[in-house]
């Protein structure tokens, strides 16, 4: 592509290093590659549209939103013919590139982001277009430059990161309120998947990523403590207190409460028979 363009060369191998920068108003239509980059570069959407192709999958990029092509990756990018993209992009290398695009929760297998701070992105890369004569003085600003450009958009990781953390907590919490309240019935993870409005899988993911247990341990932990709390405070049955944990099956239930307790409901029961003599 054309546009303003800007290289900086360097045979220094050092933690980071600035190489180029870019910006253009690209053409409807206009496309790089498929081509391979000795480094890495980011490009950023200002405004408009475009696609990403990077290992065989495509990327709908708009305003707000960035790319990362990897050394050694055959990718392409082309511009929307309706609505082409204005683009900014920065190319850099070093031995601890990788460390600061992580950081930017970019990888291999995550090579999109959003940035919100579009304004920031800019200035950084217009000052970039600015520092265009050689000399070390202008090549820590480069430097400088380069880092704020990568701050911005690892703050922003970061604020998605906790966002995301924070919605999943809340789903988490919902779903063990519903079990609290309804663990008597014949409750499944199904049932509270579509309740919470996730599918099974992810909700299983949220809740080991929260709590470090799936629904169904959780489930069966409550139902247990329950249980518990039943067998030295009440005379029930073993087959009463069963079924009112939600398992009509008594058989069922004491196997589920061994595995979780180490011993069986009447053992239990028997082990806290002091606790129920010091209550009369």
């Amino acid at each position: 592509m054309g546009g303003s363009w800007f290289a900086h060369g360097s045979n220094e191998v050092r933690e980071l290093s600035f190489l180029f920068c870019g910006r253009q108003n690209c053409k409807p239509g206009e496309a790089v590659g498929p081509a391979v980059r000795e480094h890495y570069l980011v490009h950023y959407c200002l405004s408009g549209r475009g696609v990403y192709r990077a290992q065989g999958v495509k990327y709908e990029i708009g305003p707000g939103e960035g790319f990362l092509i990897l050394p050694g990756e055959l990718t392409s990018y082309q511009a929307d013919a309706q609505e082409p993209w204005s683009l900014i992009w920065v190319g850099f290398t070093g031995s601890r590139a990788a460390d600061y695009l992580q950081c930017c929760g970019l990888k291999k297998d995550r090579c999109t982001f959003q940035c919100p701070q579009s304004q920031q992105l800019e200035a950084c890369v217009d000052a970039m277009l600015e520092f265009d004569t050689a000399g070390a003085g202008n090549e820590l600003l480069l430097l400088g430059e380069l880092y704020v450009f990568l701050g911005w958009i690892a703050q922003s990781a970061q604020s998605s990161a906790r966002r995301s953390r924070e919605i999943a907590a809340e789903y988490v919490e919902l779903a063990m309120e519903y079990i609290r309240s309804h663990f008597q019935e014949d409750l499944t993870v199904a049932k509270l998947a579509r309740y919470v409005g996730l599918n099974r899988s992810y909700l299983t993911t949220v809740f080991q990523n929260t709590i470090n247990m799936s629904p169904q341990q959780y489930l069966m932990r409550f139902r247990m403590e329950w249980a518990a709390k039943m067998l030295c405070e009440d005379k029930l049955t073993v087959g009463e207190i069963a079924r009112s944990c939600g398992y009509p099956d008594p058989l069922t239930f004491s196997k589920a409460f061994k595995r979780t307790l180490g011993v069986t409901p009447t053992q239990y029961r028997r082990e806290n028979e002091p606790q129920l003599q010091d209550g009369q």
